[in-house]
Parts: C-alpha cells; sequence; structure tokens
C-alpha cells in the first residue's frame, strides 16, 4: 500500500476545517449555556458525542478505514486557530 502526498495533504485540509467547525459547535453551545442555564453538562456531552462522532467517521473517509493520531492533532489545530 503505498502513501498518497496529495490524500494526506487533502486529509490535513479537512482535519482544520473540521477542528474549525468544531470550535463553531462550542462557540454555539457556548451562547446556548448563557442563556438556557442548567444545561451545561448536557450541553458539555452532546458536544463531545459529537466530536468524537464526527472525528471518527472523518478519519474513516479520509483515511480509508484507518485513524491517524496527526489527523486528530490537526483538528485540534482547527479549532485553536478558530
Amino acid at each position: 500500500m503505498t502513501v498518497s502526498v496529495a490524500q494526506q495533504g487533502r486529509g490535513l485540509c479537512q482535519a482544520l476545517l473540521l477542528g474549525g467547525g468544531f470550535g463553531a459547535l462550542y462557540d454555539l453551545f457556548r451562547v446556548l449555556r448563557a442563556r438556557l442555564p442548567g444545561v451545561g453538562a448536557a450541553l458539555d456531552l452532546l458536544f463531545w458525542l459529537a466530536a468524537t462522532a464526527g472525528l471518527f467517521l472523518w478519519s474513516q473517509t479520509a483515511w480509508g478505514g484507518q485513524i491517524r493520531l496527526y489527523g486528530a492533532l490537526f483538528c485540534l489545530l482547527g479549532g485553536g486557530v478558530y
């Protein structure tokens, strides 16, 4: 099995965008947490379930069924840049 540099580049760019999307989702939940007191734990759980499912499903399509650690790190970087 060969490693395609173009595929890895696309995957890393997608990871940055996915991380930015996670950042936007977290900001949305932050606004909801401020407006609706008492739902903070439920929103945190919902965010982490969505982030875990999103990262897993994305890594399955981007890497052909393999989960790569640097993909998750680039998601964190994308969320940090957001």
